[in-house]
């Protein structure tokens, strides 16, 4: 009998379905990084906000409906599939797509990169209905 791919072996298999998925469905997304501030004549100057392009593949996860003061709102949750990770993505960094911009939620698969090669962020994005009613 033959012995088993060295990749396999070292239970690294799945690492390429992921990373060749992400490859195959990657698309353009823009990154808005807010650099660090920092106190200037005692005043709190926030740090400009840099505009970054990288390749991912972005997913739909739901989108909810909700209503509230203002209008009419649908929460969209996505997640988004990177080969390389976004420094300090939780707290600085929001996500454009498709003209609609989105917070990152969560830090989704910490800890499983180097099993997956893939890293995965939870976005949510609120976008305003256009059923605006008239009174």
């Amino acid at each position: 009998h033959h012995l088993p791919h060295p990749e396999c072996r070292r239970m690294r298999g799945q690492l390429f379905h992921w990373a060749r998925l992400v490859q195959k469905y990657s698309r353009p997304v823009q990154l808005l990084v807010q650099q660090e501030g920092c106190y200037q004549g005692g005043l709190y100057q926030a740090g400009r906000t840099e505009s970054v392009l990288v390749q991912g593949a972005i997913l739909s996860q739901k989108r909810t409906a909700r209503n509230d003061a203002g209008g009419n709102y649908a929460q969209e949750e996505k997640r988004l599939y990177l080969l390389s990770p976004i420094p300090h993505a939780l707290e600085r960094v929001q996500v454009v797509f498709d003209g609609q911009r989105y917070t990152v939620t969560a830090d989704r698969d910490h800890g499983n990169e180097d099993f997956t090669g893939v890293f995965v962020y939870l976005l949510t994005g609120l976008s305003k209905e256009v059923t605006e009613h008239v009174v």
